[in-house]
């Protein structure tokens, strides 16, 4: 058990058959305070076999591809195998459990959205705590999202959208993925910050809901930059804010929601990695390292500046902060709005 766990390849065949047969008949103590030892003295090698990303998404997804990126330039700075395991479903559930289930040497890490940080406020059958079973590892980069609304919508700008909501309650429409999802529970707090009634169309995905934005068959939704560049240069959407916290270089002269009337609103695009809990610190920072020097390649900025998308590369003790915070706030978002699930 203690070799599956921690115990690096490049120890003696003979000293790992050693070390399991002592803990075949250790002491109680000694069989809790031996792997900890061991993952320790591991740190150093780090990693010493592949290192596994679990996606909660299926291969071709946005996320796919920015997984792909850490995947070739992890490669690269760890100089170790770097592999993508599929683990859709479960709006990441089943992925973070996985991880959660793995041993505790750096070696299994889960991609995440902001949505893990949403998912314990609308949903009671969670089976761990993500704060507890799982480590921050790192928060590498920030998406930007926008307000986008179909051609026809009666309204120019952030503040004639919200006066227009405000004159016909629960009759503008926002689209979502989902209910309980990111897209959804932003356009809850931005009602909520405005003081205005806006009536959520639930979709199983953005890729439905997208046609019904062109036809004005739904009003609004909070877009991706990078997806609806195309249809904002092809005039079949029109975009009056930024909802993230920070403007784009790719849309220079939009503003933000918070800067517009909405203090702290900020659309939790972010995307962040975590590990097993109980992974030794120095692998972990060892791990945070290695996505640091990832993020910031040529190849890498590149992406991101293509994209629109920010690289931070946040360390785990304020990306814990970032997700304690997140949580109370949706927590809250949902208790004073009522707001179900509905995967």
């Amino acid at each position: 058990m203690i070799e599956a766990m921690c115990m690096p390849r490049s120890i003696p065949r003979f000293v790992r058959k050693a070390f399991a047969g002592f803990a075949t008949s250790a002491t109680v103590v000694a069989a809790i305070l031996f792997p900890a030892l061991l993952c320790a003295q591991g740190a150093a090698n780090y990693p010493w076999k592949p290192v596994t990303i679990v996606m909660p998404y299926t291969p071709g997804s946005t996320s796919d591809l920015e997984a792909r990126v850490y995947q070739e330039n992890l490669t690269d700075v760890l100089r170790q195998s770097v592999l993508i395991d599929y683990k859709p479903g479960g709006s990441g559930i089943i992925a973070n459990n996985h991880v959660v289930k793995a041993a505790p040497d750096g070696h299994t890490i889960v991609f995440n959205p902001a949505t893990i940080a949403i998912l314990p406020a609308v949903r009671g059958d969670i089976p761990y705590d993500f704060l507890r079973d799982l480590t921050p590892v790192v928060l590498t980069t920030r998406r930007v999202f926008v307000l986008a609304v179909t051609p026809s919508f009666p309204a120019n700008t952030f503040q004639e959208y919200i006066a227009h909501a405000r004159a016909n309650p629960g009759k503008v429409t926002w689209s979502t993925a989902g209910a309980g999802g990111a897209l959804h529970m932003s356009g809850e707090w931005l009602a909520s910050g405005a003081g205005v009634k806006i009536t959520f169309v639930h979709y199983k995905g953005t890729s439905l809901a997208e046609p019904d934005l062109i036809a004005g068959r739904v009003d609004s939704a909070a877009k991706s930059l990078v997806t609806v560049l195309p249809l904002i240069k092809a005039g079949k959407v029109r975009v009056l804010a930024i909802v993230t916290g920070e403007r784009s270089s790719l849309l220079p002269g939009v503003r933000t929601v918070a800067e517009m009337g909405i203090p702290g609103y900020d659309y939790p695009s972010w995307i962040g990695f975590m590990t097993t809990g109980a992974t030794p610190r120095d692998i972990v920072e060892k791990l945070h390292a290695g996505f640091v020097k990832a993020i910031h390649t040529p190849k890498a900025m590149k992406v991101w500046e293509s994209q629109g998308t920010v690289p931070v590369g946040l360390g785990p003790d304020e990306y814990r902060k970032q997700l304690v915070t997140e949580t109370a706030l949706w927590r809250k978002l949902v208790r004073e709005n009522n707001i179900k699930y509905d995967e």
